[in-house]
């Protein structure tokens, strides 16, 4: 018989789907292992908890990451993977889970590393995916100056030279029969919550870019538009649902777009004032 292989924390960036495999595995191996046998293992009382925890009608704790950690005969370094995981996941803000993030980054076999930190890296300044959208409607060979004074705001040489370097790393970009860069179709993947956080810093980014363009650029170059108003949740969900639509609709005119010349940012918000009654 084939022997199964123990589940890897470290190919993990979700601590409740490593706690789900877990379990299976463990189930798949010993019948007899169960809720109620990990939670007296771990020192708990309810035998319901943990999949509380694994369907996400409630957290893990402080107090009880040590003790799943060694009910499950975690290492030193994989318990501090492990509780490293959970704060990742339970983060609240931007920056807290960027903390959390970097701080998986330095197991050097985990997932975060191998597969994530390009990913990220991605994400982490505007000008990536900007130069990479550039490309395609200028040729550029290795003139990393005339890459950064085209876009605006400009960047540094060395900027433009490190964008390169990253995108043609990461599969996005590549050089033609004439030698100049452009744009390969390669998706930019990660896990969800890795997903969540790139996405999460790259619009805080450009809504800060935003900001500066009603300095930068003349009216006529932009539209910059606030509406303030009270509505029932239904109506705000419809709102969604037709800025959802309105998105689509202009994705439809940027595919039918030819003898493009310029690299545009379009950004959409909406976002409560007031706190909702229940």
């Amino acid at each position: 018989m084939e022997k199964q292989k123990s589940v890897n924390i470290y190919d993990y960036t979700n601590y409740r789907q490593y706690l789900r495999d877990y379990y299976e595995k463990q189930k798949a191996k010993n019948p007899a292992f169960s809720y109620r046998y990990f939670a007296k293992k771990a020192g708990f009382n309810s035998s319901g908890l943990y999949k509380d925890i694994v369907d996400g009608r409630t957290g893990i704790t402080r107090s009880l990451i040590l003790r799943f950690a060694r009910a499950m005969k975690l290492t030193p370094k994989q318990q501090e993977y492990f509780e490293t995981l959970v704060y990742f996941n339970e983060a609240k803000t931007v920056d807290e889970k960027q903390l959390y993030f970097e701080r998986l980054l330095k197991f050097y076999n985990s997932k975060a590393y191998r597969m994530d930190a390009s990913q990220y890296e991605y994400y982490s300044q505007w000008y990536y995916c900007a130069i990479r959208e550039l490309l395609a409607i200028d040729n550029f060979s290795d003139d990393y100056a005339k890459i950064a004074q085209s876009l605006n705001p400009t960047i540094r040489t060395d900027q433009a030279k490190k964008a390169i370097r990253v995108l043609k790393k990461l599969g996005l970009i590549s050089k033609n029969k004439q030698a100049y860069y452009k744009a390969v179709d390669t998706i930019v993947t990660t896990g969800p919550d890795v997903k969540s956080l790139n996405i999460a810093r790259f619009q805080q980014a450009m809504m800060d870019l935003a900001k500066e363009a009603i300095d930068r650029h003349p009216a006529h170059d932009r539209d910059i538009s606030t509406v303030t108003f009270s509505v029932s949740k239904k109506t705000c969900d419809d709102i969604k649902a037709e800025l959802t639509a309105c998105r689509k609709r202009i994705l439809a005119m940027i595919e039918r777009s030819e003898n493009e010349d310029r690299v545009c940012q379009l950004n959409m918000q909406l976002f409560p004032l007031t706190r909702t009654k229940e």
